[in-house]
């Protein structure tokens, strides 16, 4: 009998070790291709920045291409920061949604309970249509704001809304500033605080800035093409910056319900019609789970995308925009995958 037993815990150790063998020769395949991916892709000049990739729930590969400004003097290394674009409107959106679940605000709320300074076409403007860009408002006259006060100018000389609200889509960022300014009168904060304070530490991300100037360290700069380097400027306040690590833990929050419960994350996630952008982008939940997060910001020469589901998590930052990170995450999906992918050139 025991001579069985040993032979049994003999077989088990070995189906063991080989199983660990082929992971391990699986993720050192992965690592590799990865690596020509993203070498090649640096040398064409088809992609400067950071790349996180996760499989169910742990970082495979994690690692930093290129240089952190136009000097071409200074390597980026992980711990960079970038701006993310439009993903940064993710954070007023949750914002709201905490202060929904707090009782202090609702959805159906319009917007002059919390802003009475602007015209009376506030009191037609619902708190969600700022969530799905149905609003009506006016496009930002970007020539013309370079502060937020000079923006809020604007509205309250604004007389007409573009259509009536809730009746159309329009992606447009006063819907952002505004959920920005109703945070600010609710919470007696202001809006960046808030951010640091409120939603990304409680959550471990220490390392996020919000409207970076120039001397922030660690703080990738973004170039163009022809060697010139973008000068930081905001005309509206409330842009977050992040590192990997930041990025994919705000990922991880949001699909696990940790910053928003399950409602109001599948709130976020529902668009005024389809393959409309929402508060996260776009998303669905199934079974009381993040199927999939996907969404894309760019400011300046910065990009980055999110491609998020329960068994992958792509992460993609760049400082030097070529509008191909949809293309270079295909390849990692499939690099991943064990199947046939394209170089970036």
């Amino acid at each position: 009998m025991d001579i069985i037993i040993k032979k049994i815990k003999i077989t088990v150790f070995a189906i063991a070790l080989t199983t660990c063998n082929y992971f391990y020769a699986q993720t050192n395949k992965t690592e590799t291709e990865l690596d020509v991916l993203f070498q090649k892709a640096l040398q064409s000049k088809a992609f400067n920045g950071n790349v996180l990739v996760a499989k169910n729930g742990k970082i495979i590969y994690e690692k930093a291409f290129g240089k952190a400004d136009v000097s071409n003097t200074i390597p980026l290394n992980k711990e960079y920061r970038f701006h993310i674009g439009s993903i940064a409107k993710e954070f007023n959106a949750v914002g709201i949604m905490m202060l929904k679940e707090q009782g202090k605000l609702k959805l159906d709320d319009p917007i002059s309970k919390f802003l009475p300074e602007l015209p009376s076409w506030a009191n037609t403007i619902k708190i969600i249509n700022l969530l799905q860009y149905t609003s009506g408002l006016p496009q930002i006259k970007w020539s013309e704001v370079n502060q937020d006060s000079d923006n809020m100018a604007h509205l309250q000389n604004t007389l007409t809304l573009d259509f009536e609200p809730g009746t159309k889509y329009d992606y447009n960022n006063n819907n952002v500033f505004l959920q920005r300014r109703i945070i600010e009168k609710i919470t007696n904060m202001d809006f960046n605080s808030f951010v640091i304070k409120k939603i990304l530490k409680p959550i471990g991300i220490k390392n996020a800035v919000v409207d970076p100037d120039e001397k922030e360290p660690l703080l990738a700069k973004s170039f163009n093409d022809k060697g010139k380097q973008d000068v930081l400027k905001y005309n509206i306040s409330g842009w977050t910056a992040l590192n990997l690590k930041d990025f994919y833990k705000w990922s991880e929050a949001v699909n696990s319900f940790k910053v928003i419960n399950q409602e109001s994350t599948r709130e976020l996630f529902e668009p005024f019609s389809k393959d409309n952008q929402t508060g996260l982008g776009g998303g669905t939940i199934e079974n009381g789970k993040v199927t999939n997060h996907i969404h894309d910001g760019a400011a300046f020469n910065y990009q980055a995308i999110l491609i998020s589901s329960p068994d992958l998590t792509i992460i993609l930052m760049t400082n030097n925009k070529q509008n191909n990170l949809e293309e270079i995450s295909n390849s990692i999906q499939a690099i991943v995958d064990n199947k046939p992918y394209n170089m970036i050139r």
